[in-house]
């Protein structure tokens, strides 16, 4: 079907925008710190496979949780470009997870994502929470089986609360529950220790093209964000390291650059300074 508009500047990996990937989790046990906190820097932006900055920016991407139990995490998210330009983005979102089982964890994220300044858009308030505002809700399921010994990891988000309608004939608007899936494998070198993570994400509802629409402008099901990410962490001192990742996207729908070209492919990269 047609897609009534695309997410202009929407919000990889670590995470989002909204996005990310979703936040990074950093659940803590009670013999380690209850709060953590890091800074990611990457080139370019992605979330779910999209890019959420319409000019090629390095982004900055600090995040801090705290673990209230074994269990109960929350946690603040933020990205920017230390620029005040109409391309610049800028994004801060908050999520509370809860480890429900051995495998899985509950988490509902809030986004804020403006997008950009670009072709007379404008800027909501944070606090602006109107169902038309830049404030989206998203419900998450996570798994990981890694402690079972397989290390297998399937996420299932949906979006709940903010801009994300269809429309029927009538003009007659419903909530979309526009929903992203996604499943890795991670293999680790451990003579290299080097992890290699396969992955495949797609917009599995998709009726208004909130995750993308194809070059003829139809929505629905997309391979969104499939791809390796290779990561590494570098020891610097006893006690510190510094992890970085290497990743290969392909998007179904494809992302327009500041170029005006619909690319399908991309490389990005990043590194990881923990603060704690």
């Amino acid at each position: 079907m047609k897609k009534v508009a695309v997410i202009l500047a929407l919000m990889l990996t670590s995470t989002f925008t909204f996005a990310q990937d979703a936040p990074a989790q950093e659940e803590s046990t009670e013999q380690e710190s209850k709060f953590a906190a890091a800074v990611d820097v990457v080139y370019p932006y992605l979330w779910r496979g999209i890019s959420l900055i319409s000019t090629e920016k390095v982004a900055f991407q600090p995040y801090a949780s705290y673990s209230f139990t074994d269990k109960l995490t929350l946690g603040v998210w933020a990205t920017t470009n230390f620029s005040g330009d109409e391309k610049s983005y800028n994004e801060f979102d908050w999520y509370v997870s809860y480890q429900a089982t051995p495998v899985l964890k509950v988490m509902l994220s809030d986004y804020y994502f403006n997008g950009t300044l670009e072709n007379g858009l404008t800027r909501s308030s944070y606090w602006n929470y109107d169902e038309n505002s830049a404030q989206v809700m998203d419900f998450s399921l996570l798994f990981s089986f890694a402690d079972k010994g397989v290390p297998l990891d399937f996420q299932w988000n949906t979006i709940i609360y903010g801009n994300d309608f269809s429309y029927d004939d009538n003009g007659d608007k419903s909530r979309a529950f526009s929903s992203y899936a996604e499943v890795g494998y991670t293999y680790s070198l451990k003579n290299a220790e080097v992890d290699f993570r396969p992955f495949v994400g797609a917009a599995v509802i998709n009726d208004n093209g909130f995750y993308g629409i194809d070059e003829n402008g139809d929505s629905g099901f997309g391979f969104s964000n499939v791809g390796l990410n290779v990561a590494k962490a570098f020891k610097i001192t006893e006690k510190y390291s510094l992890p970085v990742f290497l990743r290969y996207t392909y998007n179904d729908f494809g992302n327009v650059n500041s170029d005006g070209e619909n690319k399908h492919n991309f490389i990005s990269g990043g590194v990881t300074f923990t603060i704690q």
